[in-house]
């Protein structure tokens, strides 16, 4: 609301991260992983020249981390400088106590591997389960210059820190550095200008999957516009913001400071929308030949699946609903077969009838949800073509031998419009190709590019 018309977009994406990252606790079924469990996990890169006003990320995400995790950390951070002057100080014979056992979540761009594998190890130990890492720089430069570090290079734990659940380990004999085996989650953001994201997502991030896990969002100002400003908060929208911060810290930790139950997140009534959005995007890519396109769509929708999960989370934690809290893993499990089946029959929920916007209910909040995994997964998938689109795919055409680089016409091409089984049978043994008859019959039935028209008798159509 505070935002001008040119920053609305980019302030929404910049609050998506440092609030999936409060979310610790909720766990989401994503249509396509099964029975896999995900998290809230996000990775936003704010791409813009440089004096163009990026510094409203670094004010939303003061607004949103400074009296929560910051102020958490804060308290933990101190027990750790205590201990280590005291270990500083210490006589020589003297005996040490046991290293105060921390949960910091707040972390920099420059953190070694060793620290954060000894920080994710500590959730486990001391609270008995995981949580999620924040991490945010102003400049990403600061995080290319400390991978040039091997110790500080974290481009492979960025990978596996999208995907909740995927282990990442060190194991050193040395007693003075840190062993575990640990799942590290991170929710980041960067904000970057465009050269620094070309040395950050280099030749290995494109091709090893570190862009498709981004958020990308450009500041697209015209030529000689004014700079961008922003309407400041109210004692009242600083009450209501700090209301529900308070509201995400509660539901993670207990006053004690034990950690709370897991919040399991009933999304299956976007499994729908999400899987004609994935299958439509797969038809333009074999209509196309794009394979960025084929590979981008795909987690794309996943992080707008995330994004939408985030706000379906706020509209029911604002609305005061419980149906959100921890259920049977057997009924959990049940809505996830109803739906499977459901999406596979194409059939399920109706279109939502339409209510009242000034009246809050569950059926509205889904209503809005789906607009929202809608306009972002074009959105980022988008944003990923436009950015990386053509690199990736002259890497892929470098790294694959195509067909058309051999200057032999394609097995189709050479069949005549009406062919058997053996003929192609025959085709496929004189030009050496492995694939086997039935799979290429198969694929090619599937793409209606074939009939049968008898038994192993077929008819081109394209």
């Amino acid at each position: 609301m505070n935002a001008p018309a040119n920053r609305k977009l980019p302030s929404f994406v910049a609050c998506l991260a440092p609030l999936c990252a409060l979310a610790t606790r909720v766990r989401l079924n994503y249509y396509y992983d099964g029975q896999r469990q995900s998290a809230l996990l996000l990775q936003v890169i704010i791409e813009a020249p440089q004096s163009s006003g990026k510094q409203f990320a670094a004010d939303i995400e003061r607004l949103l981390m400074d009296h929560t995790l910051k102020a958490h950390d804060q308290e933990q951070r101190r027990l750790e400088q205590k201990y280590r002057e005291r270990r500083r100080n210490r006589g020589q014979n003297e005996k040490m106590e046991d290293e105060p056992k921390t949960t910091i979540r707040v972390i920099p761009a420059t953190i070694s591997k060793t620290v954060l594998v000894k920080r994710a190890d500590f959730y486990e130990r001391n609270l008995g389960d995981v949580l999620t890492f924040w991490m945010f720089a102003e400049e990403l430069a600061q995080v290319t210059d400390a991978g040039k570090q091997g110790y500080s290079n974290l481009r492979t734990i960025m990978r596996t820190a999208y995907d909740f659940g995927s282990r990442f380990g060190m194991d050193f004999a040395s007693d003075n550095s840190y062993s575990a085996i640990v799942d590290i989650n991170i929710c980041s953001m960067f904000c970057a200008t465009p050269s620094a994201l070309d040395d950050y997502m280099d030749k290995k991030a494109v091709e090893g999957g570190n862009i498709t896990r981004t958020v990308l969002c450009q500041l697209e100002d015209q030529i000689g516009a004014d700079g961008a400003m922003f309407k400041p908060y109210t004692p009242e929208q600083i009450q209501s913001i700090n209301g529900m911060l308070d509201r995400l810290m509660a539901d993670t930790y207990t006053p004690e400071g034990a950690l709370k139950d897991e919040l399991y997140l009933d999304t299956s009534w976007i499994d729908r929308d999400v899987r004609r959005w994935c299958q439509q995007k797969g038809k333009e890519a074999l209509q196309t030949g794009s394979s960025a396109l084929d590979v981008f769509r795909k987690r794309s929708s996943v992080s707008a699946y995330r994004i939408m999960a985030l706000c379906y989370y706020l509209y029911l934690l604002e609305a005061g609903d419980s149906s959100f809290k921890i259920q049977d893993s057997s009924d959990v499990n049940r809505r996830q077969t109803e739906c499977h089946q459901a999406c596979l029959n194409d059939r399920g929920a109706k279109e939502e009838d339409e209510v009242k916007p000034e009246t809050w209910n569950l059926k509205l909040a889904q209503k809005r949800c789906r607009k929202i995994y809608l306009f972002f997964a074009d959105y980022i998938l988008q944003m990923l073509l436009r950015r990386w689109g053509k690199t990736f795919e002259d890497l892929q055409a470098r790294r694959v031998d195509l067909s058309a680089d051999t200057g032999r016409p394609k097995l189709i091409d050479r069949l005549p419009r009406e062919f058997s089984r053996d003929q192609l049978r025959a085709l496929i043994q004189e030009a050496q190709v492995a694939t086997p008859d039935r799979i290429l019959v198969s694929q090619w039935k599937a793409n209606h590019w074939i009939e049968e028209k008898e038994k192993f008798q077929y008819l081109k159509l394209i």
